[in-house]
């Protein structure tokens, strides 16, 4: 009887793993089939996220804060709010070990696509470009029913003005638009 159920388990975890191979390759061979928006009218490389260099003293810093918080919420009978910060300190040391990817920007005639992802026209509301070197060069959409609406695009190297003027026959760009505080914050923080 035990024979037959531990037999059956392993037919189960082959077809589930033969499923997501599949579901692996189709994945690989839609990403990799060429599309219109590979027919780039702009084209760049950027890093994903910006990359903050971290010194010494800010990590001893942060590691007093997130100690002290700790030790607080411990002190306080704050048992919850203790295991938070250190699930949430955890999180944040396992994610940010990893540098962010370069990834490939297009922007062609009927949409921008930025990384594997795709956004036409149609989906994107309107644009804008924070523009403040060497610190801010990104490229912002408001997107429809995401559910992120508000998608960051790092700019590198590329010209914002050339950007700038081709989206501008494209979609509507929103004037007078500026950083958000809590980006303000995570860029002076270096979080």
């Amino acid at each position: 009887m035990l024979h037959k159920i531990k037999t059956k388990y392993q037919q189960h975890r082959l077809k589930r793993a033969q499923k997501r191979e599949v579901r692996k390759r189709q994945i690989d061979q839609i990403r990799n089939t060429l599309s219109a928006y590979d027919d780039a009218q702009i084209y760049w490389n950027a890093s994903e996220a910006v990359i903050h260099e971290r010194g010494p003293t800010w990590k001893v810093v942060m590691g007093i804060i997130i100690l002290a918080s700790i030790i607080g919420g411990i002190y306080f009978d704050a048992w919850t709010f203790s295991l938070a910060v250190a699930a949430l300190a955890t999180a944040y040391t396992v994610v940010h070990l990893q540098r962010p990817k370069a990834i490939d920007i297009k922007i062609s005639d009927i949409g921008i696509k930025v990384g594997y992802r795709k956004y036409a026209y149609s989906q994107i509301r309107s644009f804008w470009l924070l523009y403040d070197p060497p610190y801010l060069a990104t490229l912002n959409i408001r997107v429809n029913g995401q559910v992120i609406d508000d998608i960051t695009i790092q700019l590198g190297n590329q010209s914002p003005a050339e950007v700038r003027e081709f989206l501008m026959t494209k979609i509507p760009e929103l004037e007078g638009q500026s950083e958000k505080l809590s980006d303000i914050l995570l860029r002076l923080f270096k979080i």
